[in-house]
């Protein structure tokens, strides 16, 4: 293997890492933003990052969340969370 395949190999070893960190705090984040009455949209935040995907073409989901009224809550319904939840979860952990 060359030197170069061996240094690309490296960091996208490392960039993996790094994304998997960030989608776990992601993760934290998201929960702590969504609103709760019964608790189900805040348990359906689910990590989807797979590991692996660096590097290769395509868009790829880091979390999901198969509620079906989730969507109307990030589009702000609630008064918890009238901003609603991915965006400002996301500048939360951008910020750390």
């Amino acid at each position: 293997m060359a030197e170069s395949d061996r240094t690309i190999k490296q960091l996208k070893t490392a960039i993996d890492t790094d994304l998997s960190t960030f989608v776990q705090k992601y993760i934290v984040e998201l929960k702590a933003t969504t609103p709760v009455a019964t608790g189900r949209a805040r348990n359906g935040w689910v990590n989807s990052y797979k590991k692996g995907k660096v590097g290769s073409s395509g868009t790829y989901p880091i979390a999901v969340n198969n509620v079906r009224y989730s969507g109307i809550l990030d589009d702000g319904w609630s008064q918890q969370a009238p901003r609603g939840i991915v965006q400002p979860a996301l500048q939360k952990t951008r910020k750390r």
